[in-house]
């Protein structure tokens, strides 16, 4: 195995053989991501892209997350003798390729020995790019100059930046390798290795044969200003050339005497610089004294380079009396993502993002499997489908969540029994957020608000009448004349501006006996503006119901007792569903690193609405109310729904992926992810339940005007409460993943115990071959062969691997698996 390849960041390197490479070109998952990278642009589809490193393999070594393994690390280069050689900016690959004659007796312009050395060349994911991987040759000199050599001979340009040993090179599709030997597979040069090992362990990667400099074109020329002496000695930050960040920083537009920033700059990048350089001020004032802008006030004014940097390190202590740790300016991670392909959060702690934490990425992408799934369910759930009407199928999350909020207070004479406290009947409760960015689409709820609410909205008229009779009865009575009994009357609906009083006042008038028992009905507040919601409750404790909504999700009791003649006192349990859509910046106020210990993020259930990427919404014409006739029919029958709900087995589906989800938070020692995932089988449980009963009408009988009775649910429904239980799962990591570990890692610091938490569960499956056995698993991850199989059971309950076959060994019968999916926990 003569080269190895790294799946992703966070990942250590695995060897490749000739088996490993066809299936990671082959894999229909990379090869989509290239083909809409082609299409979009997206430099983040191909930064998701497995890599290979042909150049070299890599000696284990420990991650700053402490984890052994082949890392790609120049200080740890074993070289292959493989040279990777990158052509950049070819509008016409192919047509380049086609020239040098390749696998022909010809060799069109190329020599025999050069074409002999050639073992692979690719188009490149862009499309407009080209691969060349050959045998170095020792006496040519090291990997750059045998780029250089090669260049020269197929009439190409260098991309100076695959100088490094551990340069990696994304893969392409199997039908974009414009040719391969398969010696490639086996090939090794020790001679090369033992002369250049040492070299690129040190640091040193730069061109050692001046000749070659002379094959260089002018532009080449002209791009290095004839400056050897500082690219032969070329500082390094963590294995990256930090003159390339610095260019990336600098790209749109160089500080100039013009623009009278060029002081100021030097400041920021010094400040910058001694972050990434640990405080040493020597080295960060070399790095700015090459600096071309620093050059020029150098000679124009004597700029004291030494005083700049001095200046910024003061700056940097007074920062660190407030913070304790210390990043990068925005702009120069920008630039470090730019040219290292990593962020600096990835590269200085070894891990792709925050452990409890689902990226903007990776949720968007999500966001399109759960449309997929929820609209494979739209057979088996008719009014799903009416729910979803115009909207696009990253939109389809939101909708399940907005109508299940609306049906399942219409369903408020509904219980069930939960597995913690089952003798406790509960009810269906909603604390729903729809987050998207203004004009994402958010307008859809009011739709299904119109409809859903209807049958709550017509009922409360009454009474909204009623008390506005009430009120303008009071007001033409005289001061000695006899004052009216206020009327008792239910109102359940209520804007974002009520005051508490009233408030609790419907709560408990909303009472209505059910086969025997006084029922509490289910209040509900509908807001199309979260930061409304936020700003009209800040008046005080009269109007904040941050308590209610709190106590909302669990119908939890309070009480009051005020001395106003207006305030009933007496304690009551709060039944109260809301649902509000806003902006990330109107959820950031309401749950924030002040507030995150008081439970509210894991009671709210916060769907995002992704961006619309500059595209159109459907051009919609006709006037189609039958969806919304259907709608409005459906809650009708909803609001008159009553008695415990036959739901057992949905429950019994919750605790076990509850169970399988705490097992992974212990392996990977995450309380955040323990507390977030607590509550999500609630979540699960409620948004399914109207749904399920809708599916299983025909199984319920009348009594009076309510509708009751016993039914089955089964593997569909199953389907649909892990579904929503997964949704509910993720967006919480996506949204309050950071919180959660910052809530801990304080609480952990306060109490002088640190200890990092790492997503082990994920990086052990990657670590598995496509196919394999218990015994694998244990060997593996150098668990016991109990712990393997209790994990492998874990996994097939997922549906994340497969039985696809049985072997006998020693006797035994014994079977293998196959990976099915990528693992989510």
């Amino acid at each position: 195995m003569s080269f190895c390849y790294q799946k992703n960041y966070s990942n250590p390197t695995l060897p490749v053989d000739e088996a490993q490479f066809y299936a990671l070109v082959r894999a229909g998952k990379w090869n989509e991501n290239i083909d809409k990278f082609r299409e979009t642009g997206d430099a983040s589809l191909k930064r998701k892209l497995p890599a290979f490193i042909f150049q070299a393999t890599f000696d284990a070594t420990t991650s700053k997350a402490g984890k052994t393994g082949a890392w790609r690390k120049q200080a740890a280069t074993l070289l292959t003798g493989l040279v990777v050689m990158d052509i950049d900016h070819v509008e016409a690959p192919k047509g380049v390729f086609d020239k040098w004659g390749l696998g022909t007796d010809e060799h069109g312009f190329i020599n025999k020995d050069a074409a002999r050395r050639i073992l692979l060349v690719y188009i490149t994911p862009s499309g407009k790019g080209l691969k060349v991987v050959f045998k170095a040759d020792a006496a040519v000199g090291n990997l750059i100059d045998n780029q250089h050599r090669m260049a020269e001979i197929l009439g190409v340009e260098v991309d100076e930046s695959c100088k490094d040993a551990s340069r990696m090179s994304f893969i392409c599709k199997e039908s974009d390798i414009l040719y391969i030997d398969k010696e490639l597979f086996t090939y090794e040069n020790k001679e090369f290795a033992e002369k250049y090992n040492a070299e690129y362990r040190a640091g040193h990667s730069g061109v050692t044969q001046t000749v070659t400099l002379a094959h260089r074109t002018d532009k080449q020329t002209a791009e290095q200003s004839g400056n050897l002496d500082n690219h032969e000695v070329e500082i390094k930050w963590r294995d990256y050339d930090i003159q390339c960040i610095i260019d990336k920083r600098y790209s749109a537009k160089l500080p100039c005497a013009a623009d009278s920033n060029r002081h100021n700059e030097s400041l920021k990048l010094a400040s910058d610089l001694l972050v990434l350089f640990d405080g040493d001020r020597k080295l960060v004032q070399r790095i700015l004294e090459r600096q071309s802008w620093v050059q020029e006030i150098i000679e124009e004014r004597d700029e004291n380079v030494a005083q700049t940097v001095a200046s910024a390190a003061e700056r940097m202590a007074d920062r660190e009396k407030k913070y304790l740790t210390q990043c990068p300016s925005k702009a120069m991670q920008e630039a470090i993502s730019q040219a290292c392909g990593q962020s600096w959060k990835q590269i200085t702690q070894g891990e792709t993002t925050d452990t409890a934490t689902i990226g903007e990425e990776e949720i968007e992408q999500w966001l399109w499997d759960w449309g997929e799934k929820i609209e494979a369910l739209f057979p088996y759930y008719p009014a799903l489908q009416d729910a979803c009407k115009g909207l696009k199928r990253n939109q389809y999350p939101a909708a399940l969540i907005v109508s299940g909020a609306l049906m399942m207070t219409l369903m408020t004479r509904c219980t069930y029994r939960f597995y913690h406290r089952p003798s406790k009947l509960r009810r269906l409760n909603a604390s729903a957020l729809i987050i998207g960015d203004p004009a994402s689409g958010k307008s859809f709820a009011t739709r299904l608000y119109e409809f859903l609410a209807a049958p709550i909205v017509a009922a409360d008229k009454a009474g909204k009448d009623t008390i506005n009779r009430y009120r303008e009865e009071m007001k033409t009575k005289g001061a000695n004349k006899e004052k009216p009994k206020k009327p008792k009357v239910v109102v359940r609906v209520h804007p974002s501006r009520t005051s508490n009083a009233q408030f609790i006042q419907d709560m408990v008038n909303a009472v209505e006996n059910v086969d025997g028992t006084d029922m509490q009905l289910h209040m509900l507040t509908f807001d199309t503006e979260l930061d409304n919601t936020l700003s009209v409750q800040k008046g005080g404790s009269w109007i904040d119901k941050q308590n209610l909504e709190l106590k909302a999700f669990h119908n939890e009791e309070d009480g009051q007792a005020y001395s106003n003649m207006d305030s009933i006192m007496q304690d009551f349990n709060v039944t109260w569903n809301y649902v509000y859509t806003g902006t990330p910046i109107a959820l950031k106020k309401k749950v924030n690193e002040q507030n995150f210990g008081s439970g509210l993020a894991t009671r709210l259930t916060c769907i995002p609405l992704p961006s619309t990427h500059f595209e159109m919404m459907d051009l919609d014409e006709e006037v189609d109310e039958d969806s919304d006739n259907r709608l409005l029919e459906w809650a009708k029958k909803l609001d008159k729904t009553k008695g415990e709900l036959s739901i057992k087995r949905i429950v019994r589906t919750m605790y076990d992926w509850t169970a399988r989800r705490m097992a992974d938070a212990k392996d990977n020692e995450s309380k955040a992810d323990e507390m977030l995932l607590k509550r999500c089988a609630y979540h699960g449980i409620n948004y399914s339940a109207p749904f399920i009963v809708m599916r299983h009408w025909g199984d319920l009988h009348q009594e009076g005007d309510y509708w009751c009775g016993e039914f089955e649910t089964d593997e569909i429904d199953d389907q649909l409460a892990e579904l929503i239980v997964n949704i509910q799962f993720a967006c919480q990591r996506h949204y309050f993943g950071s919180l959660a570990e910052k809530y801990f890692d304080d609480k952990l610091r306060d109490a002088s115990t640190n200890r990092r938490h790492r997503q082990r569960t994920i990086e052990d499956f990657n670590r598995l071959p496509e196919e394999f056995s218990i015994d694998d698993v244990a060997n593996s991850l150098h668990l016991c062969i109990s712990s393997a199989r209790t994990r492998v059971k874990r996994l097939l309950k997922d549906g994340a691997v497969v039985k696809c076959g049985e072997y006998v060994e020693n006797g035994a019968c014994k079977h293998r698996y196959k990976k099915k999916a990528v693992l989510v926990f």
